[in-house]
């Protein structure tokens, strides 16, 4: 059971739906859908170059457990936040989307540089990074989903053994407090 919640509550999962709740609470559908769009196609391109890697033997898994393997497709992911960043610039995206996404794109940047020297939980940042954003942006009960969430996470990335508990703790520290430094 563990294995199969940390596989349906994964960071793209918890990233777009926070991304399109945010999307469509901030803009008229007609925009909201145009958002929202971009971010699928960031997270399809993220997606698809992790399994080129997989392919290719570069990476042993898609979540790239080992942390040696973790450099090329963290800066991959990184670069890919900035596009979407830029595009979100060039559509005049309402403000919270951009620090939604702005904030998520740097706990990550963070998380992958801990990552070179400790293994901390990027599953357990976005969570962390979710519940706190939800709770900042979106009405109380969207908000409170991503509360709810972020638990489920860390006990699925610990019971699977992916993670201990303080590396989950400490990805979901780190969401959270870029979450609270630009949301809050």
């Amino acid at each position: 059971m563990a294995k199969r919640l940390a596989d349906v509550l994964n960071p793209f999962t918890i990233f777009t739906v926070l991304y399109a709740l945010v999307a469509f609470s901030e803009a008229p559908p007609g925009p909201a859908v145009l958002y929202l769009a971009v971010e699928l196609l960031s997270a399809a391109l993220v997606a698809g170059f992790v399994l080129v890697l997989r392919r290719r033997r570069r990476v042993g898994d898609f979540w790239i457990s080992s942390r040696s393997q973790r450099l090329v497709p963290a800066v991959f992911l990184l670069s890919t936040f900035a596009a979407l960043l830029g595009a979100l610039a060039l559509l005049d995206a309402p403000e919270r989307l951009y620090l939604v996404t702005l904030s998520m794109g740097l706990a990550s940047a963070a998380v992958a540089a801990v990552t070179l020297v400790w293994k901390a939980s990027a599953h357990s940042a976005v969570a962390g990074h979710a519940a706190a954003a939800g709770l900042s942006v979106l009405v109380l009960p969207l908000g409170v989903v991503f509360l709810l969430v972020g638990p489920a996470v860390l006990w699925a990335r610990v019971t699977t053994g992916a993670h201990t508990v303080v590396q989950a703790l400490a990805g979901a520290g780190v969401g959270a407090a870029f979450a609270l430094a630009f949301l809050g």
